[in-house]
């Protein structure tokens, strides 16, 4: 099993290696960046917009320009200064990282327990009227787009209720109730998705393995139903689901994104998004490159996990010799 995470570590490389390329050149090739903020200057002249460009390499071709950046991205370990603000991007991502890491954290352990929950509870009472229930909620849970829903949120729990502020982190430092009274809109709003479609794959997942003959044989054995449920059904279940779990792992950053936009959560997400509005291209592709870490880290964590639930999925063990 280490050789297999071996090699897909080392195939993380050519992976962020493309994804780098590609959004690099859109970005270059797209108008913007701090030559084309400089030339919606009125004032500013050609030799200033001249002199722009020289300062920061983009009068060279785009393959140099991007050899550039490689070095300095990927042997010295420096992501450049933002056009912007100025300050280096490995710091702004550094200070932003960890608002992201809570947001998703928390989001993804509420869709976990909440799926789990409802999707055995469905799987157990299959063709009920708590079964049809769970399918008409997890459908609208998966049609309702995510701005949306944390709009209606903010109106309906902060706006009408009172009960939960309607966006920011600045209470964090404080801890106690504070912290989580900001982290539990923008993280629920965040699970909702994620919960509707892992509960419907668990769903699914169960219902088959309840129908195996191993679960007839544990039930005949006169083992209690919650034993049978959650020590067979259950790891039996689990595989699909932890495969659908990984596979959707990039979603994650994508909802990252729309909700730390609308809840004002300063987070990854919320700098991508700002480092796009002002063209800010060192910013956009320094988020890329750790996002596209991220994620590579997070599907190969997710196949050990797939490993260590059914060792038939393992890589069969090479033969050392030959037979005699």
């Amino acid at each position: 099993m280490s050789r297999q995470i071996i090699r897909r570590l080392a195939l993380a490389v050519p992976i962020v290696l493309l994804v780098s390329i590609a959004v690099f050149a859109l970005l270059h090739l797209a108008p913007g960046g701090p030559a084309g903020i400089a030339a919606a200057n009125p004032k500013a002249s050609g030799e200033d917009i001249a002199r722009i460009r020289e300062h920061y390499g983009l009068d060279r071709p785009l393959p140099v320009q991007y050899l550039l950046w490689f070095r300095q991205t990927f042997l010295r370990f420096d992501f450049g200064t933002s056009y912007v603000t100025g300050r280096p991007v490995g710091e702004m991502i550094a200070q932003r990282l960890p608002a992201t890491l809570e947001l998703m954290g928390s989001a993804l352990v509420l869709a976990l327990i909440a799926g789990g929950v409802l999707g055995t509870l469905a799987a157990m009472r299959r063709g009920s009227s708590v079964d049809q229930l769970f399918m008409l909620g997890t459908t609208a849970g998966l049609s309702i787009p995510v701005f949306w829903l944390g709009l209606a949120a903010i109106y309906l729990f902060s706006i009408r209720l009172g009960l939960l502020p309607a966006g920011g982190r600045e209470a964090i430092a404080a801890g106690g109730g504070g912290r989580l009274a900001h982290l539990v809109l923008p993280a629920s709003v965040l699970a909702v998705a994620w919960c509707a479609a892992w509960s419907r794959y668990l769903r699914a997942g169960m219902v088959e393995t309840l129908e195996g003959d191993f679960i007839r044989t544990a039930r005949a054995k006169g083992l209690a139903e919650r034993s049978v449920v959650l020590k067979h059904a259950m790891r039996g279940a689990a595989l699909p689901a932890v495969t659908v779990l990984v596979m959707q792992l990039p979603a994650l950053f994508t909802g990252a994104v729309i909700t730390e936009t609308v809840f004002g959560w300063p987070g990854m997400g919320r700098l991508f998004y700002e480092g796009l509005q002002r063209h800010d291209h060192s910013r956009v592709l320094g988020i890329v490159v750790i996002s596209s870490l991220l994620i590579i880290l997070m599907n190969t964590l997710g196949d050990i996990l797939c490993m260590v639930l059914d060792p038939r999925v393992r890589p069969a063990p090479t033969e050392k010799g030959g037979a005699g």
